[in-house]
């Protein structure tokens, strides 16, 4: 069961950020999850960390129990949010650990707002760019967007349907995927039908606003410490491990660990396995580094 104190606080230009405090003491890690999640994601791995950190997660603009504006998807607003999260709890500078989206999310911020931030890692995201010289696409935005019309916000009959439409599909299923999927609460849309919190609209947004950045540019600024943590058996791993390896090069330190059979989103199945990563990863920082920050 997710168990945290809950704080709902303002973002600069006003939009509701709900976050949670799970405890612990020392360093702050801060987790960021993915397009679509919900702070909840992390509720595998957050008790490998509290014994040595605290902890904090929150929800996304757009997603959970956070505010979903009409517009306000920028990765500037999403940096705003986060520091709204950082100044809320009084702190000077926080470890942040993002999944998919929020790798990305993480990222900007590291780079944009860099004597905030101790340390980036990032679980399989922010390393491939959607377009450009081996990015994942070719074609242009719109018919990027079209080829998944009416997939981004299907309709369910209802809420049971909803839930078992994941138990049928979410693969492979298993307790950590279960307790999420049980303690998701899906939106009630106006014709009566449920599906998840983030609308067609946001998911649109944030995709438009993702779709052509170049990544290589952000970590080019970004001065921490960033661990890599590419998914296996994603079938761009090939393009993945080109990009790190670039990245990497502009990067005061940096480290890449490849879990083995790992999925995209690799703290469903594979949640000790990836603390532990990230735990070694902080036991290895130089001093130098640390001491910078």
């Amino acid at each position: 069961m997710f168990k945290a104190e809950k704080h709902v606080l303002t973002s600069q230009d006003g939009t509701k950020i709900t976050a949670y405090d799970h405890g612990g003491s020392g360093e702050t890690i801060v987790f960021v999850h993915y397009l679509g999640g919900i702070a909840q994601a992390w509720e595998p791995v957050i008790k490998y960390f509290t014994d040595k950190y605290r902890v904090l997660t929150y929800d996304l603009r757009g997603h959970g129990q956070s505010g979903q504006p009409d517009k306000g998807y920028t990765f500037e607003d999403t940096a705003n949010d986060l520091e709204s999260v950082i100044n809320h709890y009084r702190l000077d500078k926080v470890h942040l650990v993002g999944s998919s989206y929020g790798c990305m999310v993480g990222l900007y911020y590291a780079a944009m707002r860099r004597v905030r931030v101790i340390s980036l890692v990032n679980i399989d995201g922010a390393m491939i760019n959607d377009t450009g010289e081996d990015g994942l696409y070719e074609e242009s935005l719109e018919e990027h967007l079209a080829k998944f019309e009416g997939q981004f916000d299907p309709d369910y009959e209802s809420v049971d349907a909803f839930k078992q439409y994941y138990r049928d599909n979410w693969e492979p299923w298993n307790e950590e995927r279960a307790n999420y999927v049980n303690h998701f609460e899906p939106r009630v849309k106006e014709n009566g039908t449920v599906g998840g919190i983030t609308t067609e609209k946001t998911i649109k947004n944030i995709i438009s606003e993702i779709y052509y950045v170049d990544f290589l540019t952000w970590y080019e600024k970004t001065e921490c410490p960033v661990l890599f943590l590419p998914a296996e058996k994603e079938n761009h791993l090939e393009k993945s491990m080109r990009f790190i390896e670039k990245a990497s090069k502009g990067l005061p330190y940096s480290k890449t660990v490849l879990i083995p059979n790992t999925t995209h989103l690799m703290m469903y199945d594979h949640g000790k396995e990836l603390a532990l990563a990230i735990r070694k990863f902080y036991a290895e920082l130089p001093v130098s580094q640390k001491s910078s920050r």
